[in-house]
C-alpha cells in the first residue's frame, strides 16, 4: 500500500507528496504550527464565490466571480528586474464574442508569462476565472487562473495565506488529500450534520449536499470545544493522580490568624479562603484564581493562607509585577505578623541579595515576597510550599511554571482583578479553580467614571479644582514620558507645567520609570504623607499604590491603554471610605470604535466583564500553550464569548452523554494524551 493510501488524520503533511524532495512551502506551514492533516483542513477558506458560467459582462457587477471563454490578444509585457525568477507583469485582453476583459498578472513566473504569449499567437480559447472589477471604464480581471472543462466547480473558495504560503497552494493541499479519508473522521452521539459531512460541506467537496455552510461552521465550532475540554479533562486527571500530604489546620490555628487582622472578613473572603482550605487539604495540588476588583481584600485572604502555611513549617513566595507593589505587601505582611518574612528585589544590592538569597535556601524566611527575582534560577527554597502571584496578567506563563516548579507541592495561588483571556478561558472552561470576591468591604465607596474631550474639559479643571479644596489628591496619568507625534502631544514635563499653571497654590510632582527606585520611592512616600497633591505619571502607578485620601484618577489618551490597564488604573482610587473619581481624557480625534470601546469602559466596573470585553477586542490567548492573547492554535473559528451556546452545549453533552470510553478514543485520536504542551502548561 502506497504512502498516500495509508494516510491517517495524524500523518504530517510531508505525506501527500510521494518524492523525497518537498515544497518550501511545507516548511512554512510547520512553522505556522500546521504538522497534520487535521490540522491542515482546519484553515477554512474565508470568502465563498458563487461562480457565474460565462456571463454577459454587461449584466454584471464588481466582486462577482465568473468564469469565461475566449481568445487572448494584444500582449503587454513590462519586466521586474528587482525580483529574481525573470518575473513579469503581463496583460492581454480576452475577446468574447462582441465584449471584451482586460486581465493582468502582477509578478507573472516565466511558465505563465510564455502561456499566455502562446495563447495570444494561436488565438485558441481558454476559460479563466476570477473576480471582475471595473477599472478606467472597462471591464478587469487581476491574476484570473487558468481552469480546464473538468475542474470547474459551481463555488470558488479562497483561502487565507499563512506565513508566506499562498490560499491556492493551500487549496491545492487539502485537495490532495484522498477522497476515502474525510469519511474517518469521529464521529459521536447523532449531531447533525456528521463531522464529515461538515468538513466536506465547508472545503467544497460535497456538491451534492444541501446543508447550509453555516450550519456545517456551526458543528466545527462544536468540535473545537470539544476537543479543548477533552484536553481540560486529561489534565485534570493527570493533576488528580498526583498524590501529594495533605495541609490540614484546626479551626483554633484559622481563628488565631484572623486575630491578627484588625477587620473582620467578607462572606466572599471566608468562602474564598475555604476554597483555598479544602484544596490544601484534598491531597492534591491547588491550582485556583482568587479574582477581585481592586480594593476588595485579596491580600487579606493570601496573608491569612500563607501564615497557615508557614505554621506548617512551609514556605511561600509571593511573586508580584512591581516593586512598589511588592513592598506595599511586604510592608502589610509585616505590620500584620511576626513570622519571618523575607524581600527580593532587583533593587537590592549584590551583597543584599546574596544575603536573601541565603537565607531562602535554608529556611529562615517563612514568606519571601518580591518581583520576578523569585523565580530566578538562583534562588532555591528550603521548603517551598504554595507559590501566590498577585497580579498574574503581567507576568508570562512560562515565568509562573518556573515560579511553582521550586515548588514541593506544586500548590500554585493566582491572583487578579482583571483576569487576562486566557485565565478567562480556563476559568469558563472549568480548567482552573476560581474563587471571587464580589462584596466589598463595608468602607469601600468605590468610583465613577467619565470621558472628558474638549467640550466639557473646563468644567473637568473646575472638578479638579473643588476635590483639592476638599484637601483630597489625584493622580494625573500619560502613556508615555516624551511627546510623541503618534501618541500623546504632552511629554510629563510638559504636563507637569501645564497643570502647574492650573493650579499654582497646589504641591506638584511627576514620576516615571527613568527616575531610579530611590527617587520613585521618595516620590511615592511624600504623596502618601499628602506632601504631593497631585502626582503627575505613566502608568507605573497601575498597581501598588495605596492612598486612603486620593480620590481622582485623569487618564490622558486612554486609547492607548488596555482595558485591564485601564481598570487597574481607576483602581486607585475609591478605595476607602472617600468616593473615586476617574477621568478618560480624549483630547486626539478618536474613531468611532475607540469612542464605543471607552463608552462600554465607562459603564462597566466589574473585572470579569471588563475580561470578556478585553476577550472580544485581544484575541482569546493559547489555552494550552504559553501565549497570553491572541488567537489559540487548537481552535480557529469558535469564539468562548460569541459562541457561549455551544460551548455549553459540549460541557452538557460531556457531562450526561459520553461515557469514559468514548472519551477516551476522542483523546487518543486526537493525540491529546501525547501532546506535551496540554500536560505541561498550568
Amino acid at each position: 500500500m502506497s504512502k498516500i493510501e495509508n494516510l491517517s488524520w495524524a500523518s504530517p503533511i510531508d505525506d501527500l507528496y510521494k518524492g523525497k524532495t518537498k515544497p518550501k512551502s511545507l516548511e512554512n506551514l510547520k512553522d505556522a504550527h500546521v504538522y497534520t492533516l487535521y490540522q491542515l483542513i482546519n484553515i477554512f477558506p474565508y470568502k465563498y464565490y458563487p461562480v457565474k458560467l460565462n456571463p454577459q459582462l454587461h449584466q454584471c457587477v464588481p466582486g462577482d466571480y465568473i468564469r469565461i471563454k475566449g481568445s487572448l490578444t494584444d500582449l503587454r509585457v513590462r519586466p521586474i528586474f528587482k525580483r529574481k525568477l525573470k518575473m513579469a507583469q503581463v496583460s492581454c485582453t480576452m475577446v468574447i464574442g462582441f465584449e471584451k476583459i482586460s486581465l493582468t498578472w502582477f509578478n507573472a513566473y516565466p511558465p505563465l508569462r510564455q502561456k499566455v504569449e502562446t495563447l495570444c499567437e494561436s488565438q485558441e480559447q481558454t476559460t479563466l476565472e476570477g473576480v471582475l472589477s471595473f477599472y478606467r471604464q472597462q471591464y478587469q480581471l487581476t491574476n484570473p487562473r487558468f481552469v480546464s472543462e473538468d475542474e470547474a466547480a459551481e463555488i470558488e473558495l479562497v483561502y487565507p495565506s499563512m506565513n508566506k504560503v499562498t490560499g491556492k497552494y493551500i487549496k491545492g493541499l487539502i485537495e490532495k488529500i484522498p477522497v476515502t479519508l474525510w469519511d474517518k473522521l469521529p464521529t459521536i452521539n447523532s449531531r447533525s450534520p456528521s463531522l464529515s459531512q461538515a468538513y466536506k460541506v465547508v472545503h467544497n467537496l460535497n456538491d451534492k449536499s444541501e446543508t447550509p455552510i453555516a450550519d456545517c461552521l456551526e458543528r466545527i465550532k462544536y468540535q473545537e470545544f470539544l476537543i479543548d475540554q477533552l484536553k481540560i479533562i486529561a489534565r485534570r486527571n493527570k493533576r488528580n493522580s498526583i498524590k501529594i500530604p495533605p495541609i490540614t489546620f484546626t479551626e483554633e490555628q484559622i481563628a488565631e490568624v484572623k486575630s491578627q487582622l484588625s477587620f473582620q472578613l467578607t462572606v466572599d473572603q471566608e468562602k474564598s479562603l475555604q476554597d483555598i482550605i479544602n484544596d490544601l487539604q484534598s491531597g492534591h495540588p491547588l491550582t485556583r484564581m482568587i479574582q477581585g476588583d481592586v480594593g476588595c481584600g485579596k491580600t487579606a485572604v493570601a496573608f491569612i493562607v500563607s501564615s497557615l502555611l508557614a505554621s506548617q513549617k512551609y514556605q511561600v513566595a509571593f511573586m508580584c509585577p512591581t516593586e512598589t507593589l511588592a513592598a506595599q505587601h511586604y510592608h502589610f505582611f509585616q505590620s500584620h505578623s511576626n513570622l519571618s518574612i523575607g524581600y527580593l528585589a532587583s533593587s537590592l544590592s549584590a551583597k543584599e541579595k546574596k544575603i536573601v538569597s541565603e537565607k531562602i535556601h535554608n529556611g529562615e524566611y517563612s514568606i519571601v515576597i518580591g518581583t520576578h527575582s523569585l523565580f530566578q534560577k538562583s534562588i532555591e527554597f528550603k521548603n517551598l510550599g504554595l507559590c501566590i502571584i498577585d497580579e498574574q496578567h503581567k507576568f508570562g506563563v512560562q515565568q509562573r511554571i518556573d515560579l511553582v516548579a521550586k515548588s514541593t507541592t506544586s500548590h500554585c495561588l493566582l491572583m487578579s482583578a482583571t483576569p487576562i483571556p486566557r485565565s478567562l478561558q480556563l476559568t469558563q472552561f472549568g480548567d482552573l479553580d476560581i474563587s471571587s470576591i464580589k462584596t466589598m468591604p463595608s468602607q469601600h465607596r468605590g468610583y465613577k467614571t467619565r470621558v472628558v474631550e474638549t467640550n466639557n474639559f473646563e468644567n473637568y479643571l473646575s472638578f479638579i479644582k473643588t476635590r483639592l479644596e476638599l484637601h483630597e489628591q489625584g493622580y494625573i496619568v500619560l502613556p508615555n514620558i516624551e511627546a510623541s507625534e503618534y501618541r500623546s502631544k504632552y511629554s510629563i514635563g510638559q504636563l507637569l507645567e501645564q497643570y502647574r499653571q492650573w493650579f499654582p497654590e497646589t504641591h506638584i510632582q511627576a514620576i516615571h520609570g527613568q527616575l531610579k527606585s530611590d527617587e520613585q520611592k521618595e516620590v511615592i512616600q511624600k504623596f502618601r504623607d499628602n506632601k504631593i497633591q497631585i502626582l503627575i505619571s505613566t502608568s507605573i502607578i497601575e498597581v501598588g499604590i495605596h492612598v486612603p485620601n486620593a480620590t481622582f484618577i485623569s487618564i490622558y489618551h486612554p486609547e492607548y491603554f488596555g482595558l485591564s490597564s485601564l481598570h487597574q488604573l481607576r483602581g486607585r482610587v475609591g478605595r476607602d471610605e472617600k468616593p473615586g473619581f476617574c477621568f478618560l481624557i480624549a483630547e486626539n480625534s478618536l474613531t468611532l470604535e475607540q469612542k464605543n470601546r471607552l463608552k462600554e469602559f465607562e459603564k462597566i466596573s466589574d473585572g470579569f466583564k471588563i475580561s470578556e470585553l478585553d476577550l472580544k477586542l485581544r484575541g482569546s490567548g493559547d489555552l494550552f500553550g504559553i501565549d497570553q492573547s491572541g488567537h489559540e492554535e487548537g481552535r480557529r473559528i469558535s469564539h468562548i464569548v460569541d459562541d457561549k451556546k455551544i460551548l455549553d452545549d459540549v460541557i452538557e453533552d460531556i457531562n450526561s452523554k459520553l461515557n469514559p470510553e468514548t472519551i477516551h478514543y476522542l483523546q487518543n485520536f486526537y493525540g491529546i494524551m501525547s501532546d506535551p504542551l496540554v500536560m505541561k502548561s498550568v
